[in-house]
């Protein structure tokens, strides 16, 4: 395991310690929350949503939360969710959303999931938008396919999902998103290809930066020449250099194409790619649920760490 490896895998640890999710959770606007969150509700959120657009870069919005547990709660996301569209719709915000399909019950049941995610999409559909089923740490990843799979069959022709690179698994959950993509061949298939965030093992994931990073490139490179649309969505300045001056080598329409950056997350980097008339998207995450979201960012970087320490001792 490399450096950085072991610093994530490590942060990952120290977040879960109850005393620190204590404290941060406690402290966390302080500590820097709002640097990666944009509010903790749809409202409070849409003037930074509002600021992206007027920027030239469009939105992914994402209501925070993970592992519901019970039928109620994820009921109750499922409808928090469809009120975020409305809002999102009424205010000029564009409705393109993504959910953890957690959110939605798949760690209830299968078929809880599938009644939500359908009422959701049908929401997000109506208002001219898009659902990207996230995806989550292993136990989900099946579930999670089986789910997006299900929604494609039912003509929610909007929604997208995610694979990440770090997993053994995902060449071949890739072939099937791809042959899924052939049964459809008069709509546009996409897909949001990330390193991974969430700590696995060394039986399910590689865990050194060079593995991942040359993982995504060979995933990237197949979903393009497999004729989806690729969601870059990594803030490796390598990577992406790479893949666009592929996109643009290959004359690709920017409907094939688009860069996805967090919230917070090199800023400036996302200003000039969008003032080159590059495609490019932000994550923006709201919502009470932060604490998981949250410390993942800071796993990801030890210059996000030292910013929550500024904001603790300065």
């Amino acid at each position: 395991m490399d450096l950085a490896a072991l610093y994530r895998t490590t942060a990952l640890a120290i977040a879960g310690a109850k005393p620190v999710r204590s404290v941060i959770g406690r402290y966390g606007w302080r500590l820097g929350v709002g640097r990666f969150v944009a509010g903790e509700d749809i409202r409070s959120a849409v003037p930074v949503l509002l600021a992206i657009q007027a920027s030239g870069r469009r939105v992914i919005l994402d209501l925070l939360g993970e592992f519901v547990e019970s039928e109620s709660a994820s009921r109750a996301v499922a409808e928090a969710v469809k009120e975020s569209v409305a809002v999102a719709r009424e205010r000029g915000v564009e409705p393109y959303f993504s959910v953890k399909p957690t959110q939605l019950g798949l760690g209830v049941s299968a078929e809880l999931a599938l009644e939500l995610a359908d009422g959701v999409a049908s929401a997000i559909g109506a208002a001219g938008g898009h659902l990207c089923l996230d995806m989550e740490n292993v136990p989900y990843v099946s579930g999670t396919l089986d789910l997006y799979e299900e929604l494609r069959r039912a003509g929610h022709h909007h929604v997208s999902t995610v694979l990440q690179s770090y997993l053994f698994r995902t060449p071949e959950d890739l072939d099937r998103l791809i042959g899924l993509a052939g049964a459809y061949p008069d709509v546009t298939t996409a897909l949001r290809l990330v390193k991974g965030a969430y700590r696995e093992t060394a039986e399910h994931a590689l865990q050194d930066v060079a593995g991942v990073e040359e993982a995504y490139r060979a995933l990237a490179y197949r979903a393009l020449g497999a004729g989806l649309k690729l969601n870059v969505a990594t803030h490796d300045e390598g990577l992406q250099r790479e893949l666009l001056a592929y996109a643009q080598g290959a004359a690709l329409s920017q409907d094939r194409y688009e860069v996805q950056m967090l919230y917070g997350v090199k800023p400036q980097l996302q200003e000039r790619l969008s003032a080159a008339g590059l495609p490019v998207r932000v994550y923006v995450p709201f919502g009470s649920d932060w604490y998981g979201y949250f410390s993942r960012r800071l796993a990801e970087r030890p210059a996000n760490l030292a910013f929550v320490a500024r904001g603790l001792f300065g």
